[in-house]
């Protein structure tokens, strides 16, 4: 269908809707492609930007609440965490969406542009299929926060919603989201402090000492916030989806990720973490291993703290995980890389391993 054959805007509209329905994507919504208003977000912010001639941003949403997979640790295999919130089905869902809306956009001769980089929280409220929580997540009434989203930008002329960003719409007294916070990020100001909060930290952002404790064994997200609002608890766990999902457990073992084993970190994590990278991974897997605490450990992380061509990070977490497991071998390896360290920082963290901090 040419342009010139075009639609209204709500038939247009309307057609989408029922093809997104049909193909599997539980929300979908449009929003006019004018600059996003922003208040501390990650993503773009100018649609047109990445398509000149955009008209509207279309918002497609997709359940997150699968069924989980954990395996619990071994003595000699201790394992991290994947919670279950779209590790296993963001990436291919994300596809999905972008493959159904933009084919069903293009068939009828309008431009559609893939946008993972559009800050996609404001770009879903503006487009009313949902308002910010207390926790700074998007609440939809159909999933709660239970839901992820991809984004679409086009020049085709959409009945586009333009609801306000910010404004409060929790009950002022509840705070359940902002009392499971293990760190306090959430300031009760439906604001996050980044540098406090444990899924920011798990796409690698140095954790600071005094608060990885936290982390406990999560190689990836948290969602304590989220697993804690009301509005979560009715959501119900998807049984299937349109494309094929990853198939990995939620818990793959620590120690080969820590030692930096390829092949264990392709076969074993899910496709949407790996965005976050192999040497994220490796740190999120060390600082896990400090945690959970078990002594088979210490010969991996004393082999990443000598070796010479592991970077500050890796040795810095090496050190600490060593200090908590407070074996006499990982006490051996603190004191010999003490002597050879030339790195003031990991030097440091060397330093109070040895000291016990």
């Amino acid at each position: 269908m040419a342009k010139g054959d075009q639609v209204s805007a709500t038939e247009l509209t309307a057609g989408l809707r029922e093809a997104a329905r049909e193909a599997g994507i539980d929300l979908i919504g449009a929003t006019t492609a004018e600059p996003f208003e922003l208040r501390e977000e990650w993503g773009h912010d100018q649609p047109r930007e990445l398509l000149p001639s955009a008209r509207s941003v279309v918002v497609a949403g997709f359940c997150t609440r699968y069924e989980p997979r954990p395996v619990a640790s071994e003595p000699g295999a201790p394992r991290g965490l994947f919670p279950v919130y779209g590790s296993r089905v963001f990436e291919q869902m994300e596809r999905h969406c972008w493959n159904v809306v933009g084919g069903y956009l293009r068939e009828r001769g309008y431009a559609a542009v893939e946008a993972p980089e559009i800050a996609v929280k404001p770009a879903v409220v503006r487009a009313g299929l949902g308002r910010y929580g207390k926790h700074a997540v998007v609440v939809t009434r159909e999933l709660g926060s239970m839901v992820m989203f991809a984004c679409v930008v086009t020049d085709a002329p959409l009945a586009a919603e333009n609801a306000p960003v910010y404004e409060e719409t929790c009950p002022k007294g509840c705070t359940r989201c902002i009392d499971a916070c293990p760190t306090g990020a959430l300031t009760g100001g439906y604001t996050l402090d980044r540098s406090r909060c444990i899924t920011n930290w798990l796409w690698g952002e140095f954790i600071p000492a005094e608060l990885r404790a936290e982390q406990q064994n999560r190689l990836f997200g948290c969602g304590e916030c989220l697993f804690a609002c009301p509005r979560n608890t009715r959501v119900r766990t998807r049984v299937s989806y349109p494309v094929p999902t990853d198939t990995v457990n939620d818990s793959p073992e620590l120690i080969p990720l820590a030692a930096g084993d390829r092949d264990y970190y392709d076969l074993h994590i899910p496709t949407f973490p790996r965005r976050a990278g192999f040497d994220v991974m490796r740190d999120n897997a060390i600082v896990a291993l400090g945690n959970v605490g078990d002594p088979a450990a210490v010969a991996a992380l004393g082999a990443v703290l000598g070796a010479e061509d592991s970077d500050e990070r890796l040795r810095a977490y090496s050190a600490w995980a060593l200090g908590r497991l407070a074996t006499e071998r990982s006490r051996e390896l603190l004191e010999a890389a003490r002597a050879s360290e030339r790195d003031p920082a990991v030097a440091a963290e060397i330093e109070a391993a040895l000291a016990g901090e």
